[in-house]
């Protein structure tokens, strides 16, 4: 696979922080992030099966979905410029709690973006492969909802990340005026 364009090191970051606090693994986030998605794709999918549940025309969310996942690249440079910061100016051990906050941060936001994009083309790829007028099989109803499920996850975990990291802000040693 290309550099330029792997992603493994992204998913294997984010995956990493699946963890507690004192950084023992969680099976209960592998559950949570990975399971319930695949357990509302499942559903869906089964409902739309038995004709209950019925996505018409997906084109509509292309543009909201590429503009989110947008907005979200541009939070993940703000993320990146908050790291070079937080780790010269602060001058914090690589280990202190809020630079594990930021890089787990950074890591989470990066695979949203991941998840964003391909959420992206799957759309792009059902709105050119299908009536807009007919309901969407059962396959794509539950790889839709499971990827656009699994991304609000990933933002919610971000969006903690965050909560923590701005907690933990006032155990920063105080400046020293030079």
């Amino acid at each position: 696979m290309s550099g330029k364009w792997d992603v493994r090191d992204i998913a294997a970051a984010n995956f990493r922080t699946y963890v507690d606090a004192d950084g023992k693994r969680r099976a209960g986030d592998v559950v949570v992030f990975i399971g319930l998605p695949l357990m509302l794709g499942v559903t869906c999918g089964l409902l739309r099966h038995f004709g209950h549940l019925h996505i018409l025309d997906v084109s509509k969310f292309i543009g909201g979905v590429g503009v989110f996942t947008g907005l979200l690249f541009g939070l993940l440079t703000n993320v990146f410029t908050l790291s070079l910061r937080v780790r010269r100016d602060e001058g914090l051990d690589p280990d202190h709690v809020v630079i594990r906050n930021v890089r787990e941060l950074f890591a989470n936001l990066s695979w949203a973006v991941l998840v964003g994009l391909l959420l992206v083309v799957l759309l792009v790829v059902v709105t050119a492969t299908h009536d807009p007028k007919k309901s969407i099989g059962v396959a794509w109803t539950g790889i839709l909802v499971t990827t656009f499920s699994h991304l609000i996850l990933s933002l919610l975990m971000s969006l903690k990340r965050l909560w923590f990291a701005h907690q933990n802000v006032s155990n920063l040693p105080p400046k020293v005026a030079s």
